[in-house]
């Protein structure tokens, strides 16, 4: 009898107890082993341990951002670490928030409150990028971010940090 394959694992890293578990639900039906955490410096960790296929991550969380934990990632020596898809996930409103997430190296940005259709659709077509970015769907959220016009002080004084300071993990 063939050995059961053994699932991908996923990393949630979420202040809000009610997404980490509306995630993990969600990406569980993808086929993925979740694990679930409150802060950039829990998934640092969670990612040392489970060598994880994806991580879904906050960007505003206490002790260290997301972005604290993505920056870190893709400046990390070893490639497996840098090659992780991370999906950037934030209820943060600013116009400029899906090119800084493209700089730090996000390989997809999900606006709150997400939408499970397209959370899923996101996960699953994690292996054709291409497909999934030029997508007119996942781009329509209902309320667009393109139409914010505003500027969130909180997500560019993360962003700013992150750039002073460099990687916080190694």
């Amino acid at each position: 009898m063939p050995a059961t394959p053994t699932p991908p694992r996923c990393i949630i890293a979420d202040d809000l107890r009610a997404s980490r578990e509306l995630l993990r639900a969600w990406i569980t039906e993808c086929g993925y082993k979740c694990t679930t955490v409150s802060n950039g410096c829990d998934a640092w960790a969670a990612v040392n341990h489970a060598h994880p296929q994806l991580i879904v991550s906050d960007i505003e969380m206490p002790v260290a951002s997301g972005l604290d934990l993505l920056c870190s990632l893709r400046k990390h020596a070893s490639t497996d670490f840098q090659s992780i898809p991370v999906i950037v996930i934030s209820s943060l409103r600013d116009d400029d928030i899906r090119s800084f997430v493209d700089e730090a190296g996000g390989t997809f940005f999900l606006a709150k409150p997400l939408n499970k259709k397209v959370t899923q659709r996101v996960v699953r077509g994690l292996h054709d990028l291409a497909s999934i970015k030029n997508d007119e769907f996942l781009w329509r959220p209902e309320e667009p971010i393109e139409s914010a016009k505003q500027i969130s002080p909180t997500l560019r004084r993360l962003y700013r940090e992150v750039l002073e300071k460099g990687p916080k993990f190694r």
